[in-house]
């Protein structure tokens, strides 16, 4: 007889109703001591979700001790546990590291890693496959999570889980939240309708996804998006195909090339990060733009950034660098057919987030060393004392010369 994987999840248990009853008690506080006790025991305390086996408990929305800080009303970005069984558990709250003080049974996070690749997908209810993956990445419910085991982390299993918001801003929520104004937004999307690359850059929770997300749904009612990722984040767009990034060397750049044969308008990277950078700038030279984002301080730390990265990447095909590659890369990126424009987002001397400065690449082609200041024109910056982003040049670009 013939197995079927979804045979697991038929079931008369109103997952649901379950899932309400948990996330009530920890509302309530109920499950205040529960924590203490393995997941068995602590089911059957509450009263809930007893005899419930693995099959049944994957169907629930609900992800045990994480559920104390995931209700909006906590304003928590990030929940992070370190490993050590005495360990508490830390947030990121309205942007500060906290140390919460609430330890939990070592088998409950155990359980949770078991719920986020059950979830995500990442491991099989059919298979007992969890012991392959010492280490693991994803989206579940919402949950981007990076996840650890023994040995990797010797001292005990590790998890980082990032909540994403239950509606994606918009780039007009941005707008009236003052986090970019509108002329420059919508400078940016007359780049992006005219073919120009974008790249957010910024520093870790600078808010590089949120705006990312922003243009991409703008300019996904109309174009065909191809995203590739490593754990799907970002919001979907009625005509998008989203690339899982697969493991092993060069994961990223194999999904970029892959993204290039899905008839994309824009290939969207959630982060660039290594030799993908050198794919995405060839697909840009050839009609297939990109949006991404990368880490930096500045625009010219993420100018340099990007050439090392794309240095690494076309390294590794041609089997070698030097000079000559760092010239082929810098022609890449200063050239008239990569339009490139950078967004530096990040943190206003006032404590709020806000897009710091626009930038345009200028043409340069192979001119200039490895290690150069990258010529740009700066489109806006951010005045500090009116506390506002301006208008302080126009684009030299052909898709926006004498226009904008």
């Amino acid at each position: 007889m013939d197995f079927d994987e979804s045979d697991f999840f038929t079931t008369e248990i109103d997952t649901a109703a379950v899932a309400d009853e948990l996330h009530m008690l920890v509302r309530s506080g109920r499950m205040r001591s529960a924590w203490q006790l393995p997941p068995e025991e602590a089911f059957e305390l509450v009263g809930v979700g007893e005899g419930l086996d693995d099959h049944e408990r994957a169907q629930i929305d609900w992800y045990g001790p994480l559920e104390i800080w995931r209700g909006p009303e906590h304003e928590v970005s990030d929940i992070l546990f370190n490993g050590p069984a005495d360990d508490p558990f830390f947030v990121v709250q309205r942007g500060a590291m906290i140390n919460t003080g609430v330890t939990v049974h070592p088998k409950w996070v155990s359980w949770v890693r078991r719920q986020l690749l059950l979830r995500s997908g990442k491991i099989s209810l059919l298979y007992d496959d969890e012991k392959e993956l010492l280490t693991a990445q994803g989206v579940a419910d919402r949950l981007r999570y990076a996840v650890t085991r023994p040995p990797f982390t010797p001292q005990g299993v590790s998890l980082a889980v990032r909540l994403l918001p239950e509606r994606w801003r918009t780039l007009d929520d941005l707008v009236q939240a003052g986090t970019i104004t509108r002329e420059a937004a919508d400078l940016l999307l007359e780049a992006l309708a005219c073919g120009a690359s974008v790249l957010v850059s910024g520093a870790t929770g600078s808010g590089k996804t949120t705006l990312t997300a922003g243009l991409t749904q703008a300019i996904g009612r109309s174009r065909r998006l191809v995203m590739v990722e490593d754990g799907g984040e970002l919001p979907r767009s009625p005509n998008s195909l989203h690339v899982e990034v697969s493991g092993g060397e060069g994961g990223f750049s194999r999904a970029v090339k892959f993204a290039l044969r899905q008839k994309p308008s824009y290939i969207v990277v959630g982060e660039v990060r290594g030799g993908e950078a050198m794919a995405l700038l060839q697909a840009a030279a050839t009609g297939h733009p990109s949006i991404g984002t990368i880490h930096a301080g500045n625009a010219q730390g993420a100018l340099r950034n990007l050439e090392r990265m794309a240095m690494l990447g076309l390294s590794a095909e041609v089997g070698g660098g030097g000079q000559a590659t760092a010239q082929i890369v810098r022609s890449l990126i200063t050239s008239d057919v990569v339009s490139l424009i950078i967004v530096q987002i990040g943190q206003t001397p006032a404590g709020r987030r806000a897009v710091l400065a626009i930038e345009e690449v200028l043409r340069q082609g192979g001119q200039g060393q490895s290690g150069d200041s990258f010529p740009t024109s700066p489109l806006f910056r951010h005045d500090p004392q009116a506390d506002s982003l301006l208008r302080v040049g126009q684009v030299s670009g052909a898709w926006g010369l004498g226009r904008l």
